[in-house]
Order: C-alpha cells, then sequence, then structure tokens
C-alpha cells in the first residue's frame, strides 16, 4: 500500500469517527420524543412570545412545571421544539395572553434544549382529579349539585383548580364555553399536598377567597387547608330532545365535597 493511499484512508477514517462523535453530542442536547402527557420543567427563565403574535410577551418563571404536547421539529434545520399552552398556567404566566385580542394561547415554538428543559414526573398536587377515560389529571370541579342540561351551558358558574405549575385557582361567573382561560377570583400556590384515600388536602399560605379552607397553622407556608373529596355517587342530568316526547341524552356527573360543600364532575354523556 502506497504512502499517499495509506494517508487517504486515515483522513478517511478520521472524518467517520469524528462524524459519528459529533452527531450523537449534537442530539443529546435535546429532549428526546415522550408521551403526549409529559410533564417538563423550565431550568431557566423563558422570554418567548406569543404563537403568531410577537406583540405579546410571555415570561415564564425558571421552575415552572406544565405538560407538554409532542416535540416539533423546524422545517430547515430539524431542531426540535416544543411550544406551551399558558391556558393552563398560573395567572401572573398567562396574564398578557388572556388580556391580548388574540383568541390563541400557545406560545411560539421554543427550541427544546437540555439547557432550558428538564422531564420531570406528574405533579400529584394535581391527582385530585384523575379523568375517568383518558386517565388525564388536574382539571376544573364545578361548584353545585350537578350538571345543568346541555341546552343551559351558556349558565355561568363557579368553579376551581390546580394548575400545571400549582397554583389553585377560584373562579366565579365562569363561562362554560370560554376558550382563554380568565382572571380567577383569587388564587394561591399549592405549597403541600396530601392523599389520603378518596380525599386530597391543598394546603396554601394564603386563603383562596370563594373556597371553604380550614385554618391550620398561624405561621409557616402550610397555614390553609382544602379537603377535596371523590364519591362513588353518580348524578344524572336528562338533556331534553327537540321532541318533548324524547330525551336526547343523559349526562352522568360524579360528586366531590370541597371544603364541605357539594362540587361536581362531568364524567360522561350517555345517548339512547
Amino acid at each position: 500500500m502506497t504512502s499517499k493511499l495509506k494517508f487517504c484512508l486515515s483522513f478517511v477514517v478520521a472524518a467517520v469517527s469524528l462524524i459519528g462523535f459529533a452527531s450523537p453530542t449534537h442530539a443529546s442536547s435535546y429532549l428526546s420524543i415522550f408521551s403526549k402527557n409529559q410533564y417538563l420543567s423550565t431550568k431557566q427563565t423563558i422570554n418567548t412570545t406569543l404563537s403568531g403574535h410577537k406583540s405579546v410577551k410571555i415570561t415564564i418563571p425558571k421552575g415552572t412545571v406544565f405538560k407538554s404536547g409532542s416535540l416539533g421539529k423546524t422545517s430547515k434545520s430539524h431542531t426540535p421544539y416544543i411550544s406551551v399552552d399558558v391556558n393552563e398556567l398560573s395567572w401572573p404566566v398567562r396574564k398578557a395572553v388572556i388580556k391580548s385580542t388574540y383568541n390563541v394561547t400557545t406560545t411560539s415554538a421554543i427550541s427544546a434544549s437540555k439547557a432550558k428543559f428538564k422531564k420531570v414526573h406528574a405533579p400529584t398536587y394535581q391527582t385530585y382529579y384523575k379523568q375517568p377515560y383518558t386517565g388525564e389529571i388536574g382539571g376544573l370541579v364545578w361548584q353545585g349539585d350537578k350538571a345543568f342540561p346541555l341546552k343551559q351551558q351558556f349558565k355561568i358558574e363557579n368553579c376551581f383548580r390546580v394548575t400545571d405549575d400549582g397554583y389553585l385557582e377560584y373562579f366565579t361567573g365562569y363561562d362554560y364555553w370560554v376558550h382563554k382561560m380568565p382572571q380567577p377570583r383569587s388564587y394561591a400556590k399549592v405549597q403541600k399536598f396530601v392523599q389520603k384515600g378518596k380525599a386530597s388536602y391543598l394546603y396554601t399560605k394564603t386563603k383562596v377567597s370563594g373556597l371553604t379552607m380550614a385554618h391550620v397553622h398561624k405561621k409557616g407556608n402550610n397555614r390553609y387547608r382544602l379537603k377535596v373529596r371523590k364519591t362513588t355517587q353518580h348524578l344524572a342530568t336528562i338533556n331534553p330532545g327537540q321532541n318533548k316526547n324524547y330525551d336526547d341524552s343523559v349526562r352522568i356527573s360524579i360528586r366531590y365535597y370541597v371544603g364541605g360543600k357539594k362540587f361536581y364532575v362531568p364524567s360522561q354523556t350517555i345517548y339512547p
């Protein structure tokens, strides 16, 4: 073998080695593919904008937990990215989006860099409610005896939820068909969560006005406690059809007691 040929082979081997080394390093700097309900936490403050509207600025603080959808990739560089639905985050974060005139709630594409995000387990503070069919946790729990008939869902009701980033929010006069989550009447950061059987206990430093919370400590972060108890009681709401001789469907709700008061979660709609 000539010296020239040996040199060429050595160059090719070195080049292949460099390519093989560079690719995994580049790939490892981004989040890998994850399931639909993967929760992430921000490792740094994220300054971004509303999707399609750069005039609306959004700041997501460091340590914010949120549930992400699937990863996307840019068309040119194929760089992995994610978008955040700020509808599911606390009022201080989503405030600018809700007050904007645009009917959009997701952020612009954010690079799915491991320097910005990390995978975390689903937060226990959202297990006060688990959707019976999808298994997803978190969501609105409505105040009242049972669900309204579908034709009356334009009526406004009171409800509460715990956001992805761990804030207990209580809403009054909530429009059932609203697209953007409005400003809550009151809210507070969940400092502690305890599960005992069918009961969930949410602890906050300040009282959330509108909810019946026990004042359990004078000092510290866990001063107020909200008890949320799911029951096995199912409630039926009849939806009349246009022909009064027949019913259109029956809506089933699950009874909850929140601070000792009646609340409910819509479960399913049964058609004849």
